[in-house]
């Protein structure tokens, strides 16, 4: 029987973050190590300044951390130049930010498409605007492709933020606090959708919130505090059995 191959998708080694302030140094990680699979949900917790901000701009190689390795796809990317980082980072990951503020001049399918006027996907074979639509039909937008932002409703505005993502083919999407501004409805509605594209589609997806009942949706929680991992615990979906 061949073996399964257990190799992380992403993985953080004795990561550590610092930055020099007037003040002084202050330090938003220590000691970080992590491992990230392919189809994972993962949920980072912690309160406001635990560092996950920090952490989910290192995983996705828009910062450097002062000390430790970072290893996508078994390359470690925080030592490649900033011209392979930028090439890198276009091919493996997507963000999804909290204000996921779409252009305000472009309707939702040229919004969708945006990030192929910064650069051309490789591999890619078929039409992509079709491609695109379909996405968008797939987050229950079929009936706004071509409305402006202005039309949309904030819950309407964070699903084109992730049609965006799925665009590309990342290897990864990152989500900073991506439900915060949302009501429930659409927070459930996010979170879900991540949880059906990380199986389907076999995208790691990292997301940072407050909220535990959306934490409570992922495969695994990541809890910080103060930059300092404390615990990384899977969480039971299905109903555990009575004693």
């Amino acid at each position: 029987m061949e073996k399964a191959n257990t190799t992380p998708l992403l993985e953080l080694r004795q990561v550590n973050k610092a930055f020099n302030l007037p003040s002084g140094t202050v330090t938003a990680l220590e000691n970080v190590s992590l491992t990230i699979n392919k189809g994972e949900l993962v949920a980072l917790v912690g309160p406001s300044g635990s560092g996950k901000t920090t952490l989910l701009n290192i995983i996705g190689s828009l910062d450097r951390p002062s000390a430790g390795e970072v290893i996508l796809e078994g390359v470690r990317i925080d030592v490649l130049s900033e011209e392979d980082l930028v090439h890198f980072r276009r091919e493996k990951f997507s963000f999804i930010f909290q204000d996921a503020k779409p252009l305000r001049m472009l309707n939702v399918l040229e919004n969708t498409l945006l990030p192929f006027n910064f650069f051309k996907p490789k591999n890619r074979n078929g039409n992509i605007k079709s491609e695109g639509i379909d996405i968008i039909k797939s987050l229950g937008l079929g009936h706004r492709i071509y409305h402006m932002p202005s039309q949309l409703s904030g819950g309407e505005i964070q699903r084109v933020a992730i049609a965006r993502a799925l665009i590309t083919h990342p290897a990864m999407i990152l989500a900073d606090e991506p439900t915060a501004n949302l009501d429930r409805d659409n927070r459930l509605f996010v979170v879900d959708t991540f949880r059906k594209l990380s199986k389907e589609k076999s995208i790691a997806i990292v997301f940072s919130t407050h909220d535990l009942e959306i934490a409570n949706k992922a495969d695994r929680i990541v809890h910080l505090k103060d930059g300092v991992f404390l615990k990384d615990e899977a969480v039971c979906c299905t109903p555990c059995p009575a004693n």
